[in-house]
């Protein structure tokens, strides 16, 4: 049962990073998706994207800690941990 809660709260990690990413570059550029994309990787500022994205993970952790759901909420700060390597990695591509 905590293998499954945690890649839950993965999951739902995944997701919302996913939705905010999308969403903001809706919002703000005038380009496509894609190209805005692909734009901020040539620019070096796709790290920045995917850590507004996360912000959505925010307000999510504190509902699994007031629900007493810890290990939904393990695996959504396992999440951003691995999100925090991964733009570590893209700030010295």
């Amino acid at each position: 049962m905590k293998i499954k809660e945690r890649l839950i709260g993965i999951a739902m990690g995944i997701v919302l990073t996913l939705i905010g990413m999308y969403s903001f570059t809706l919002f703000f550029s005038e380009e496509k998706v894609m190209d805005s994309l692909y734009l901020l990787y040539s620019k070096k500022k796709l790290g920045g994207l995917i850590s507004i994205g996360a912000l959505l993970n925010l307000p999510v952790f504190f509902v699994f800690i007031n629900q007493y759901r810890y290990d939904r909420a393990f695996g959504l700060v396992s999440l951003l941990l691995i999100l925090v390597i991964i733009i570590g990695v893209l700030k010295f591509i």
